[in-house]
């Protein structure tokens, strides 16, 4: 036990990242409550390999040993004080040893435990390694990642950008066709300056869905009354929706409640004439008139 607790990992000061640890695991800020994964790991399966141990072996409890307190009392003519104190001193002799013997388990289980998982994180680490190096996307995203920090945006919105052009885009023109994606917004629509700046110059733009990378949100540019805006958003591709009429296809005007086919006619337009065709349709007659009389 004393050999494992001087184990780099173990020591007070330094990093904890050395010996078995080194390149496995990042433990920072794990004494704030974080979990650690490698000594959950560790604990669960040295947890195993004890109860298998102990199934297989288990040690007993320590008994009182009253038959050599008896023996000493009546064979050996010790006094009852001295025989119960000689007895005590024995179990608790005997109790010591079980008790270090436990911990020893405990001990030889936790060093089987981090080899193992030692081992284990380090073949996980290979293969993620591997599966990087065979993966086109990692690189790809790495590539939009550093063009979009180049650029200026902060890590959230590069992230967001990456994931923007490796899976949502194609998504986006499958939905609403590749002509209506506008593409990324380069400006935080929360500054109403730049709002206020950036949304006339994307007036033929209207009708276009635009990623915006501060929210991760797809926004849809319309035109509505000659106001363009963003006047719709969608967290996500499957969320999008088409009105009717599409309020982003085209500029779009408010339809009249009383257009003029529904209004009452003026009684002062109509002639005699007139009048008397409509009744003679009322009536189920031939209408007859002639169209020098309508004036």
């Amino acid at each position: 036990m004393a050999r494992i607790l001087k184990r780099p990992m173990f020591r007070s000061g330094g990093s904890p990242n050395q010996g078995i640890m080194e390149g496995l695991v990042d433990r920072t800020g794990f004494e704030n409550g974080t979990e650690n994964p490698f000594k959950t790991r560790v604990s669960d399966r040295s947890q195993q390999i004890l109860d298998i141990i102990n199934d297989m072996a288990p040690v007993a409890k320590t008994k009182i040993p009253y038959g050599q307190v008896g023996a000493d009392m009546f064979l050996g003519d010790t006094p009852l004080k001295e025989a119960v104190y000689k007895g005590y001193k024995q179990y608790k002799s005997d109790d010591a040893q079980r008790t270090a013997g436990l911990e020893n388990r405990k001990a030889q289980a936790a060093g089987l435990a981090m080899s193992d998982i030692q081992k284990e994180m380090m073949l996980e680490k290979q293969l993620k390694a591997q599966e990087a190096k065979n993966d086109p996307n990692v690189a790809l995203k790495n590539m939009f990642l550093k063009k979009s920090i180049d650029e200026g945006y902060d890590l959230p919105e590069a992230e967001r950008i990456a994931e923007y052009q490796l899976t949502i885009k194609a998504e986006l023109q499958d939905k609403v066709d590749r002509k209506r994606v506008g593409g990324i917004l380069d400006f935080d629509m929360s500054d109403p300056a730049q709002l206020k700046k950036r949304i006339p110059k994307l007036k033929d733009k209207v009708g276009s869905f635009f990623f915006d990378p501060f929210d991760g949100k797809i926004k849809l540019l319309t035109n509505i009354n000659g106001v363009v805006r963003f006047s719709e958003e969608f967290n996500s591709v499957e969320e999008i929706t088409f009105s009717t009429p599409d309020v982003g296809s085209a500029t779009t005007k408010k339809i009249s409640s009383n257009p003029s086919y529904m209004r009452e006619t003026n009684p002062d337009v109509i002639t005699p004439s007139i009048k008397k065709f409509l009744q003679d349709v009322e009536e189920n007659q031939t209408p007859t008139f002639d169209l020098d009389d309508i004036g």
